[in-house]
Formats: structure tokens, sequence, C-alpha cells
């Protein structure tokens, strides 16, 4: 062997060869490259250094040429990004286009559902007869979340791949580990927005980009999330709305009561304008799909506060006709915001502190309440914290109007003509309220003695 040769020497007393080579590892003869944390983040991938896809692997000599050219390519791309010519993101995103040249990746794929879909613009499709409405606000922010979650999955890994080599069998690997890792809610948003990309990239307005849709093609669907049933208790929401008066937020509180007192979703009661409160009470025209028309009237608490809020803002300058404002930015609420708002108005009347159990506290915490003292003014109000409510969401609202409407003795019909069931649904759908909350059986039983008193 010639002096300053980089080839294996044979050890005699071992009696086999060590191979050592930069970036290159053998396994019974056959060098690979794998692709470290930091080489992926570059653009790299993990391969088999041979020649073709099943043509002979490389020699020694070969390896070690590869090895010597990889290690340069990475040498002059650190030199880049450290002299402020480009970012590891650009070379990243070079270094795929290089690879998959005339290849259309799911990346391409997600991107031109999210960017190019009329419906995901909030554009109808109107051809002729056909009608398709723009997607809700929520069903966008889940797809974009679903999209930025796979981008992310495992550094990327399934991000760059070509769209045509995602089979039902690699999807499913996909959601399983989706699911391990995020929950099975976000496996089935992940489910869904994969489904709606490929659709999108097989019609004519997605451009053909590709030829199937692996959804089509599971064997297993995934199991539908149990029904999430949570009922506040009076006291629950008492505290709850007293909490947020205490500490500046009554907005917050009107929209608390409002659900209440008329059982309408989120989206429905932020979207809700003065000109829809009449004498006879509120119009609500429920956006979800199928939604029908309803005239609720309103309770007097309900009306206090409604008033309450049009007269804090008697000295505003500008005035949106939304009954439930931000008050703080002066605008109707985002409905992103408003989401955050309630959890930390949740948890400060859950526990009395804004701190979480490591000690954090949120930006928007720390923005809406940051400079209040939580627990002197909770105390100063008499409000002691009440940590039941640190599971209570916004759409138990919802449940809770439902629950309370049958506890006072209304029928399915005045509880359908409140909240907007389909009466061929409202039995199927209430009897998960009417069989969990325990006074609806002890008032049934009391019918029952009542009625066996007075029976002959």
């Amino acid at each position: 062997m010639f002096a300053g040769s980089r080839l294996p020497r044979e050890g005699r007393a071992m009696g086999k060869v060590e191979i050592n080579i930069p970036l290159v590892t053998w396994r019974d003869g056959r060098p690979r490259f794998f692709a470290s944390k930091v080489h992926r983040q570059l653009g790299y991938k993990g391969e088999d250094l041979r020649h073709g896809k099943s043509g002979p692997w490389f020699t020694v000599e070969e390896a070690i040429a590869w090895s010597d050219a990889r290690q340069l390519e990475l040498k002059q791309k650190r030199a880049a990004i450290a002299a402020g010519e480009t970012t590891v993101k650009k070379v990243a995103n070079a270094a795929e286009r290089a690879r998959l040249a005339g290849v259309v990746t799911i990346s391409q794929l997600v991107e031109a559902f999210l960017d190019k879909n009329p419906r995901m613009k909030g554009v109808p499709i109107i051809d002729g007869k056909k009608r398709r409405m723009p997607l809700a606000a929520a069903t966008v922010r889940g797809y974009r979340g679903s999209a930025r979650l796979l981008e992310q999955l495992e550094d990327g890994a399934a991000w760059h791949e070509p769209a045509d080599d995602m089979t039902p069998k690699v999807l499913t690997g996909i959601l399983d580990k989706v699911e391990i890792k995020h929950g099975l809610a976000q496996a089935r948003a992940m489910r869904a927005m994969i489904s709606a990309a490929y659709g999108f990239g097989r019609s004519k307005a997605g451009g053909y980009l590709v030829r199937h849709n692996p959804v089509a093609g599971l064997e297993n669907t995934l199991p539908v999330l149990e029904p999430r049933i949570r009922v506040g208790s009076i006291a629950e929401m008492v505290h709850f709305v007293a909490c947020c008066d205490a500490l500046g937020f009554p907005d917050i509180g009107d929209s608390i009561v409002l659900g209440l007192y008329t059982a309408q979703r989120q989206a429905d009661r932020l979207a809700l304008e003065d000109s829809k409160i009449t004498s006879e009470g509120i119009l609500f025209h429920q956006r979800k799909k199928g939604g029908q028309p309803l005239l609720i009237p309103m309770i007097e608490m309900l009306r206090d506060r409604v008033v309450a809020a049009g007269e804090r803002r008697l000295a505003w300058r500008l005035n949106y006709p939304h009954v439930l404002i931000d008050e703080r930015l002066r605008r109707p609420w985002d409905d992103h915001r408003y989401r955050k708002a309630f959890r930390v108005l949740r948890h400060a009347a859950a526990f009395g502190t804004l701190e979480s159990v490591k000690g954090k506290v949120t930006p928007m915490a720390a923005q809406l309440l940051g400079a209040l003292d939580v627990r002197a003014v909770l105390e100063a109000a008499g409000l002691k914290p009440m940590p039941s409510l640190n599971d209570f969401h916004d759409q138990d609202l919802r449940d809770t109007a439902v629950t309370w409407l049958a506890l006072a003795q209304n029928d399915k019909w005045e509880i359908a003509s409140i909240t907007g069931h389909s009466l061929k649904s409202i039995d199927e759908i209430l009897k998960h309220y009417f069989g969990l909350h325990p006074d609806l059986a002890r008032s049934g039983m009391a019918k029952m003695e009542k009625w066996r008193r007075t029976a002959r």
C-alpha cells in the first residue's frame, strides 16, 4: 500500500477489514449515507451509495471519492450561510428542487391546495348550477395547521417526497405517527387535509398534479372521537362571569351569558349584530350548513348585559354593529384571539393566577392581564379559585344550555326551537345530554313517585 493511501488496512490479528470513511456507513459490505438532523436541515436525504437504484454498490475507492465531494459541498454551503449569502432554508429548498426536478412533491401539492383553491380564499365556486360555498374560517385554519404539522413531522421526512409516492400504506404510517404524538383529533384532521389536497390536485382547477388520492385506499378508518359532554353548574357559570367582570372583561362575560341563554355556537355569537335584537328576541341565522333562522326571546339578565355593553361604548368614536366587541381593541372579536382570551380568563377563574403549573405565563395572558394582580382583584371581589372550571371550553356553553333547558322541564320541541337542532335528529343528539346529568334522573324518579301515589 502506497504512502498516504486512505484505503482500509487489513489487521491480521483481527481477521477483518475496518472501513472508516466520513459520512459513509458500511453494513454487510454495502455503503450508505445516513443523513443526520444537521444534514436534513440542509436538504440532504439518506441514500444508498450504488450505481442506480439496483446497480452495483460503490467500491471503497468510489465511496471515498463520493465522501470527498459531499464534504466539500457541505463546507461550501456552510461558508455561504456564515457569510450571509444564503440561509439554511434556502439551501434546503434548492437541494430539494435539484433532487426532485420535474416531480410534483407533497409540499407542492399541499401549497397549491392552500394557495390556489378559491374556496380556501373565501371565494365561492359557481359554474352554471354548480355551487360550492367558501370554506369556513375554522376549516381553513385547520387545513393550514395540519399542513404545518406535516411539514414538521420527523424534520420534514415526508414533506418533500413525490406526491404520487404517497400510498395508502405510507399514509397509514404517517397518520399513526401523528396520532401517537399529537392525538386522534390531529390524526383525523391530517387525513381530512390530505384528502382535500389530493382531491384538489386531481381536478382541473388543481392542474391534475396527481393521479390518485391515497385516502381512498385506506383499509382501516380512524375511530370517531368520543362526543365531548361537559355541563357547567350554575355555581361555575356565576363564578366565571363574575371573574370576567372583576378582571375588566365584561365583554367575555357577555359572551358566556349569551351562550348560556341562547345555546348558540361561538361563531354565531361573535357574528351577531345589534340589528338582530328586536323587542321579541334575538334573530339568529345559524352559519353552520343546514342552519335555520331562530327567534330566541331574551331573559332579563341577558338583556341587561346587552344594554350595559352598549352604554360602555357610547363615547367611542367608531362603533361596529356587532353585539360582542373586543373592548381592548374596540373592534369585533377575531375568533382566534377570542379563544385565547377565553382560556386566559378561565385559568384565572379556576386558579386565581395567570401562572401555569410550571410557573409560566402565556404571551396572551401577559398581554391581557400582565400588569394586574389577579389574585388580589379576585379576593377583593370575594371570588375564590374554582379549579373545576379548568376543563370548561366555550363549546361547552351549548351543552350546558341544552341541559339547563331540559332541567327546566322543557320538552324536545321547545329545546329544538332554541338550539336549532333539526327535529329529525333531536332525540339522537339530546340523549348524550340527558344521560349524563343526575338531576334529570332524580327529576324523572320524582315524577314517577308522584304518579304512583296518585294512581289508582
